[in-house]
């Protein structure tokens, strides 16, 4: 619940702070009514993003910033690069780049 707080520094301490499973930092990481800042605070922590499957949920989430999407999209598979630039939810350039990046791993 503190999480989606709408004081970014309250839920960012609490994903700092705080002993999360790996099953709420994925639910944090795919939700979006979590504020941007945990996102990116996520996605600093190298043990969490090390996780395929928070990965994944960060670069299909519209609220994680761009620069932070961008740099985890060569992560992906090339089935969820393809799921990626269907996805009309994503920012234009998610969705280029993991157009761009589907065309180079298919080959």
């Amino acid at each position: 619940i503190l999480m989606r707080d709408s004081s970014a520094q309250v839920a960012v301490s609490v994903i700092l702070h705080n002993s999360l499973s790996d099953q709420e930092v994925e639910q944090a990481a795919g939700s979006r009514s979590v504020n941007e800042e945990v996102l990116e605070t996520i996605a600093k922590k190298r043990e969490w993003v090390n996780r395929y499957v928070v990965a994944k949920a960060l670069v299909q989430n519209p609220r994680t910033p761009l620069a932070t999407a961008l740099r985890l999209i060569p992560r992906l598979s090339v089935r969820d690069l393809r799921e990626l630039y269907r996805d009309r939810n994503v920012a234009d350039a998610v969705r280029s780049t993991a157009l761009r990046l589907y065309r180079i791993k298919q080959q």
